[in-house]
């Protein structure tokens, strides 16, 4: 005779219960299972159909899982980076050969463990990336990609990512590793010298490069922007700023006024030099 055995919460069988909520307890249910014998445990995307909140509840399980060895096949960035990306193989469908990232260093795995999301899955698997700081440059990338080269980024295999100018060293750590091509698009901040050239002296690769204005009154993105189209940014911004000046008002609402300029004159706009610079060289 045998016995179903039949796995219930709350009184209600495990069957009746939500994808996502399948998907967790059956994986913590083997995470849990005292049995000498299991020493190994193979994972199929636990992320399926988990919140985020949940997925990050799976994530502690499985890191507070031993001695056992466990497998997992994702293909979401949080789960690769906070179960430490040193431990990460890369497996892509147009290649045979897997990737290690087991030498990564230390201190960009650790970051990526404890730092807010991320897109490192998306990085390692584009061939050519254009880091961005912010919102702003994020949301206007795209058309000025087209309009430098005649062709959308999808069409270049070219990927825009916003990532803070805090983390360009990083990924730039990634890109070192595995010989991805990247170009950081960054912002001076008043001293181009030493935020945008002898901060990054220890990347020498030629698939790695920096571009920023070299001007230091020249010191933001939406500063850059707005001394090459005063008319334009005038004609949208200067009627409504109160005590700003139109400059500053750009400032005060990147996003809002990067989003507004896309969708009324970014056919028009003048590109600053440094932003078609470095669309032209990872364009290749």
């Amino acid at each position: 005779m045998f016995n179903d055995i039949i796995i219930t919460e709350d009184s209600i069988s495990i069957e009746n219960k939500g994808k996502g909520k399948q998907c967790f307890v059956k994986t913590e249910f083997a995470l849990q299972r005292n049995n000498s014998d299991t020493q190994v445990i193979l994972l199929e995307e636990p992320e399926n159909h988990l919140s985020h909140t949940n997925m990050k509840k799976l994530i502690q399980k499985i890191t507070d899982t031993v001695p056992k060895q466990v497998f997992i096949t994702t293909h979401n960035s949080l789960i690769s980076t906070r179960l430490n990306l040193k431990k990460a193989i890369m497996l892509n469908s147009s290649s045979s050969n897997s990737i290690s990232l087991s030498s990564v260093p230390e201190s960009t795995a650790k970051f990526f463990m404890k730092a807010p999301d991320n897109n490192v899955l998306e990085f390692i698997l584009s061939p050519k990336t254009i880091l961005v700081e912010g919102d702003a440059e994020f949301i206007l990338m795209d058309k000025l990609i087209q309009r430098v080269t005649g062709s959308t980024s999808s069409e270049l295999g070219i990927h825009v990512i916003s990532v803070g100018g805090t983390s360009y060293k990083r990924y730039f750590d990634i890109a070192k590793e595995l010989n991805l091509k990247v170009v950081a698009i960054r912002d001076n901040d008043g001293d181009y010298e030493k935020n945008c050239k002898e901060l990054y002296t220890e990347y020498d690769e030629n698939n790695i490069m920096i571009f920023a204005d070299s001007d230091n009154e020249r010191s933001t993105f939406e500063i850059c922007v707005y001394k090459d189209n005063i008319t334009i940014c005038d004609e949208l911004f200067g009627e409504r700023r109160v005590s700003l000046s139109v400059q500053d008002y750009m400032l005060k609402n990147k996003a809002e006024s990067a989003l507004e300029i896309l969708e009324k004159k970014s056919d028009s706009m003048i590109i600053p030099a440094y932003i078609q610079e470095a669309i032209l060289w990872i364009k290749g």
